[in-house]
């Protein structure tokens, strides 16, 4: 971690700033952990204004060491104090996305857990309760595999580039694996939509998947 010379007063603004802070709204879903989360933007705007009525701020930016890529964190206060700290992960090229993308997601990922840890701030339900005991492991059920009929829909619709772009995006659907391929393109393009807003691949798939469940209610 760097750090100025002194944090007195960085110190003293930001145990204001903490004592103040409103609660994170979880406004996001992990389909895999079954738990909500706060996504990028809550936690941005959830911390701003208590953040600037102390003279805090907080500033990121993307860094690399080797093959590693990060972020970077600092905290300044307006005596112009601050604490820095880096966090870097491997990245590598997933399939359907490119080298670019991928790190993209891991960029959002880190600025979230960044930004979240340098206030304090709770941004992650507790999902240690959901975890199974590994000494009595269940056996698992094959999953049922996505059609090539399917997946070139997706393709054809041009809302993935291939094959296997397509099935990566399905694969955070919760539609049956026996829908129609009207089903299947409607449920990709809310999911192409987002994602090209810019929202991360979790938040796109819940927006895809609520918008699959109303029409299925027929809301």
């Amino acid at each position: 971690m760097n750090k100025s010379e002194s944090i007195t007063k960085l110190a003293g603004a930001l145990s204001k700033a903490q004592a103040e802070m409103p609660v994170v709204k979880m406004n996001a879903k992990n389909p895999f952990l079954k738990s909500k989360y706060a996504d990028l933007g809550s936690v941005i705007e959830t911390s701003r204004p208590t953040l600037a009525k102390f003279g805090l701020s907080v500033s990121q930016f993307p860094s690399s060491v080797g093959e590693q890529i990060g972020v970077t964190t600092i905290l300044m206060h307006e005596s112009g104090e601050y604490l820095e700290e880096s966090i870097f992960i491997p990245t590598e090229e997933k399939k359907g996305l490119s080298i670019a993308q991928s790190a993209g997601l891991v960029i959002s990922y880190l600025r979230r857990y960044g930004w979240a840890s340098v206030l304090g701030l709770y941004a992650d339900e507790d999902t240690d309760g959901h975890v199974e005991n590994k000494a009595t492991p269940k056996a698992e059920t094959p999953k049922a595999v996505w059609t090539v009929a399917q997946k070139q829909a997706v393709v054809k619709a041009k809302l993935a580039d291939n094959e296997i772009e397509a099935k990566n995006m399905l694969e955070h659907s919760i539609i049956p694996r026996n829908s129609s391929e009207v089903t299947v393109v409607s449920w990709s393009k809310h999911y192409r939509a987002a994602r090209d807003s810019g929202k991360e691949v979790v938040e796109s798939a819940q927006i895809a998947n609520e918008a699959y469940t109303k029409a299925k209610e027929g809301k």
